[in-house]
């Protein structure tokens, strides 16, 4: 497989561009109706046991089931953001240097077709996770695996059918993601570090498929520095305790960043009256979304010129965020 990657077949879509139609209504966005997580169910230290791991990982677990189940406006953008979390993770298991800022501005500047290099592949690998729902996680998971380069050997194969055979079989949910994450991990090995990743991103869907959710969400990627720690000191004899644990500590950061886009969320939708401009649905429609948007991001009914001054507006109305801090090629989001 030749280094360079095109973007959209990884992730699906042409990139650079989101086609929506023009006359696309506003969208609507409705506040998170349950309550904050629990504080009683985050745990700064360790467990001791994995009985006591398995409890927070199910308190942490349904308190994110009850917000995935809401299917949210803003979903599109929080798997983005998670993804990118999750990569930023990968990337330091590398030893590389590049954070969530860096892997963004790589993902807008690499051209398609062009080699965005170690950590944009994991970037890209993780956007790929996250790009399509539950029920089509083998094409994700091909699509995970090019973009790290990666070949559809038996190995490959194996680890897909060892994450049928957890999904389908009878252990609870975060059990199952465990085994499964336990069983990939050594099929792909040899991978290395992009074997992690792909192990990581199979536990996460059937974890997904185990709770029926509309999609999944790369949560222990995010974890697996700690899961890695964790269970490296003993031999893996607690590698189950660790991928829980894992779990309990994703699960509660996606909770908290699920609350703080609904804010966002609700905010751009106070802003949306006040917008005039042609292709404004379509354009609040694609920050709910992607992670972000630069003014070349192609919308339909918008020209470039347009999406600068509309985003520039929305910054102003405190409905969008400008993320880079620069003064030209910037990027927007809630």
């Amino acid at each position: 497989m030749p280094l360079a990657i095109a973007k959209s077949a990884v992730l699906g879509y042409p990139s650079g561009m989101l086609d929506r139609a023009d006359s696309q209504p506003i969208p609507a966005v409705a506040p998170l109706s349950t309550a904050p997580f629990p504080a009683w169910a985050r745990s700064q230290n360790p467990p001791e046991t994995e009985a006591e791991a398995a409890f927070l990982a199910g308190a942490a677990l349904a308190r994110l089931d009850a917000v995935v189940r809401q299917n949210p406006a803003w979903g599109g953008v929080w798997r983005q953001r998670l993804a990118l979390g999750a990569a930023a993770v990968s990337v330091a298991r590398l030893g590389r240097g590049e954070d969530a800022t860096a892997l963004r501005d790589a993902f807008h500047l690499t051209r398609d077709g062009a080699d965005p290099g170690p950590a944009g592949r994991r970037l890209l690998a993780w956007r790929a996770l996250t790009s399509a729902s539950p029920g089509q996680w083998r094409s994700q998971i091909e699509r995970a695996a090019e973009a790290l380069d990666l070949p559809r050997d038996e190995a490959l194969q194996a680890a897909i059918e060892t994450a049928a055979a957890c999904a389908e079989g009878n252990r609870l949910a975060p059990f199952a993601a465990a085994r499964c994450h336990q069983l990939a991990l050594r099929v792909l090995t040899p991978a290395g570090g992009a074997g992690e990743l792909l192990a990581a991103g199979l536990a996460d869907t059937v974890l997904a498929l185990k709770l029926k959710w509309p999609f999944a969400l790369p949560l222990l990627g995010a974890g697996q520095r700690n899961a890695a720690r964790r269970s490296a000191g003993d031999g893996g004899e607690r590698e189950g305790e660790a991928v829980l644990f894992g779990y309990a500590r994703a699960a509660a950061q996606a909770a908290d960043l699920a609350a703080e886009l609904s804010r966002r969320a609700q905010k751009l939708a106070e802003a949306a009256p006040k917008l005039r401009a042609k292709g404004a649905g379509a354009a609040l429609q694609a920050i709910l979304d992607e992670d972000s948007l630069s003014a070349a991001t192609r919308l339909t009914g918008l020209s470039e010129r347009g999406a600068r001054r509309l985003f520039e507006r929305l910054v102003a109305l405190g409905a969008v965020r400008e993320l880079t801090g620069r003064a030209t090629f910037r990027l927007y989001g809630i």
